[in-house]
């Protein structure tokens, strides 16, 4: 069967009799016609768990590492014409970036390059499929960490990103970050007056801080959200109960 199908045609915010024909339709049955919204929810969420390979199964293996810890985290975080698939922040920034067994190669050399400028700490979490290519395209100071059911084996740790870019880094914040965190929105003027390593313990001060929130929502809430929807509620906010209808 097509999981991958079922994996794509699932959303979050889909209604009750949408769940009952998504499934319907894709097991040829109508066994789940009497079950509520949560129910249906679970029932695909636990199928795409144990037969599909896509990156949202590796973000919330990568997010349940960090649910615990002393770590800001957030999904897609831009940083320069890429987004990093998930990102955490103390006294250090990590990035992740998830390469499914489902995904392509064709942009990690660019996604490793941006990351690199920007972030401390950086790994790409793979499905071993892919591990003999990626230790061709990726730096060495990357590291790589793939999961074997829900064990996590880190092949290789991340080693400090010698490519770090004070100008780069500027280039996430917004205005409003900039002003608060350097009382000025002209980038020229701030690097004039700023080290590099001011400017990399602002950003840090300034992830966690535009973050924060979203996280602590997701870590309690935790027990309550699905791990397929755990993206979506991090964005969102809403509370679990209100989309479950439970």
């Amino acid at each position: 069967m097509d999981y991958s199908a079922l994996a794509r045609s699932y959303n979050t915010l889909s209604y009750t009799n949408q769940l009952r024909g998504l499934l319907a339709a894709f097991f040829q049955t109508d066994k789940y016609k009497e079950l509520t919204k949560y129910e249906l929810a679970k029932t695909v969420n636990d199928v795409v768990f144990k037969h599909y390979d896509g990156e949202q199964i590796l973000k919330y293996k990568l997010a349940k590492e960090f649910r615990n810890k002393k770590y800001v985290a957030a999904f897609e975080v831009k940083a320069k014409s890429s987004r990093t698939d998930f990102l955490v922040i103390n006294g250090d920034t990590k990035s992740f970036e998830v390469k499914s067994k489902i995904d392509t190669l064709n942009r990690l050399n660019k996604q490793v390059s941006d990351y690199g400028d920007v972030f401390e700490f950086n790994t790409v979490v793979i499905d071993k499929v892919h591990l003999s290519n990626v230790i061709e395209i990726i730096p060495e100071y990357y590291g790589i960490w793939y999961f074997e059911g829900s064990k996590k084996i880190i092949y290789r740790t991340a080693e400090y990103s010698p490519k770090i870019n004070a100008t780069e880094q500027l280039g996430i914040f917004n205005k409003k970050e900039l002003r608060l965190s350097f009382g000025s929105v002209d980038k020229d003027e701030i690097l004039a007056s700023n080290d590099s390593a001011k400017i990399n313990q602002k950003l840090k001060e300034m992830l966690k801080n535009r973050y924060f929130d979203r996280w602590s929502f997701v870590q309690s809430n935790w027990d309550k959200i699905l791990p397929i929807d755990l993206q979506f509620f991090f964005n969102t906010n809403v509370k679990p109960e209100i989309i479950y209808g439970v």
